[in-house]
């Protein structure tokens, strides 16, 4: 049987397409019918999921350009929110898709290396850049010039040279510069600078411990953060120090260990899933807890995901339908929320924007079509086809 190709992938990411396999197929969403390893597959509905945390991201900053549902003391304002928008209230927690990204991309950065079965830094680091950075560099570049038009903060100068080094989320000045969706992606990049740190934990103290340990460093910044600064944000650049949200990128990891050994990092499954969701509720909608949303959301989702990927039945036309989006969920994040506002001021100047449904209508049909043209060329240009141009480059060097 050929070797089947790994998600390799990273915040929303998609992995390589894989070769074909000469056994039987019984699952279109790529399992053997005659398993070997888990090792083997390529995971199809973690692109069902990439999707899925995508939406929930994109719901959120597609609905927030018209409204969003603030604090009413402690709790959430729930009386603040339209009632005959109802139904898009759920954006509200689209924030939450972050969260999903990082464990999603813990589980593929391991599980790849476990399938390699060895661990070169160089290689390691030289697959991460041609993997994220020619999408990334671009829409850099193109948001940077199209500054004046979109409502970030400041511009200048040392908002690239933050950028470019992926480390804008650490500084407020830099933390939603150029495009506010590019935060996470400095906590990721900083995830894998972490990355051969975790390794080296696993080899000494195993998983286990080394989950409660990233767990002990998340405590230990939320009291540093909560006793000098009280900042009850969870989109703020303290609380994306990556020590602070590493811990939910571990969790990803964890279950893809457990997974390529066959076993269930959460044995009880029911349990664990009702209960981290409930306690998911009680965060998100606490103001002080709020700030806890991402580790919290990360158990439940690492437990969601644990069943999910336990299912052996062909794909529902649903997954299907998301599995394309999965693909080129990189580039829909990377693109997605300055064209949202450019969008919508384009509406605006047409004049076709005179009630509130009609400014969601045109925001959520016109930015969807946009959204969807862009990212599917800059995938296939800048994921697919710019990392073999810069191999063949550098391969030809004297």
């Amino acid at each position: 049987m050929k070797e089947a190709c790994s998600p390799d992938a990273s915040l929303g990411a998609p992995a390589p397409r894989c070769e074909k396999r000469d056994g039987p197929v019984d699952d279109p969403g790529g399992v053997p019918a005659n398993e070997v390893s888990p090792l083997s597959q390529h995971i199809v509905r973690l692109d069902v999921v990439r999707a899925l945390a995508f939406l929930a991201v994109y719901s959120l900053h597609l609905v927030g350009t018209l409204h969003s549902i603030g604090w009413k003391g402690p709790f959430r304002d729930f009386a603040s929110w339209p009632r005959e928008w109802w139904l898009l209230f759920p954006s509200n927690y689209g924030f939450l898709g972050v969260a999903m990204f990082f464990v999603l991309s813990g589980f593929c950065i391991h599980y790849a290396n476990l399938r390699r079965g060895t661990f070169s830094a160089r290689d390691f680091f030289w697959r991460r850049f041609l993997r994220l950075y020619p999408a990334y560099f671009v829409a850099l570049i193109v948001f940077a010039c199209l500054e004046r038009w979109l409502p970030f903060m400041y511009f200048n100068g040392w908002q690239i040279v933050a950028h470019l080094l992926l480390v804008h989320n650490l500084n407020h000045e830099t933390f939603l510069g150029i495009n506010g969706a590019f935060w996470s992606l400095g906590v990721e990049a900083q995830f894998y600078l972490l990355y051969p740190v975790l390794l080296a934990a696993v080899a000494r103290w195993g998983m286990a411990r080394s989950v409660v340990i990233a767990l002990a460093l998340n405590f230990v910044c939320f009291l540093y953060n909560m006793g000098t600064h009280n900042t009850l944000a969870p989109v703020h650049p303290l609380w994306s120090f990556p020590l602070v949200t590493w811990c939910d990128w571990i969790l990803g990891a964890a279950l893809a260990e457990a997974y390529v050994q066959g076993r269930k990092l959460f044995p009880r499954e029911k349990t664990w899933l009702v209960g981290s969701g409930l306690l998911l509720l009680v965060v998100v909608n606490v103001r002080f807890l709020n700030v806890q949303s991402y580790l919290f959301s990360s158990v439940f989702f690492t437990v969601a995901l644990q069943r999910y990927l336990s299912w052996r039945s062909p794909l529902h036309f649903i997954e299907r339908a998301l599995v394309p989006a999965g693909l080129i969920s990189y580039s829909l994040y990377l693109w997605h929320e300055p064209l949202i506002f450019l969008v919508r001021d384009l509406g605006t100047w047409l004049g076709i924007l005179s009630t509130p449904w009609s400014r969601l209508a045109w925001t959520f049909c016109a930015t969807t079509v946009v959204v969807g043209v862009v990212s599917s060329a800059s995938y296939w240009l800048l994921e697919v086809r710019a990392p073999r141009w810069i191999r063949r480059m550098v391969a030809s060097r004297p």
